[in-house]
């Protein structure tokens, strides 16, 4: 096999001076397009928060709604009627009532009723993992 050399006027420059001048411009592009996203995300993060921040008033007002007394306080609570215990289901221990009984009165408040408590069944068959479900959503999306 012959060696075939190829002749051409193009011949690189590998001085120093164009090398660091490559560089120094490289750094300076990446810098600015840097901070142009910069600038656009804070302006974004600006906008939509002024554009939820009827929902932080709404947020605010609600805790200050949900202010609890701590038990330890030595104010004593006001006494009200205690509301009806809500019905066992069979598989539903009393601690799980009264976490979930606890919870719907934070955020009902007295009036609320609770009705019945059952644990949901799940099918181990159909039941998949969220890691697989998303893996799925994904790998199947159309293009």
């Amino acid at each position: 096999m012959d060696l075939i050399t190829l002749k051409t006027s193009l011949i690189p420059n590998t001085s120093v001076e164009f090398t660091s001048t490559v560089v120094v411009a490289g750094f300076l592009v990446v810098l600015l397009i840097l901070t142009i996203l910069i600038i656009v995300f804070s302006l974004f993060s600006k906008t939509m928060s002024k554009t939820s921040g009827k929902k932080k008033v709404e947020k605010a007002i609600m805790t200050e709604d949900l202010k609890v007394v701590s038990p330890f306080a030595s104010a004593p609570m006001p006494a009200s009627a205690p509301a009806p215990a809500p019905q066992m289901q069979s598989g539903v221990s009393e601690e799980i009532v009264a976490a979930i009984s606890a919870a719907v009165y934070m955020m009902e408040g007295e009036n609320a009723v609770i009705q019945s408590i059952t644990p949901i069944r799940k099918n181990p068959i159909n039941t998949r993992n969220p890691w697989a479900m998303a893996a799925i959503v994904q790998n199947t999306k159309p293009f």
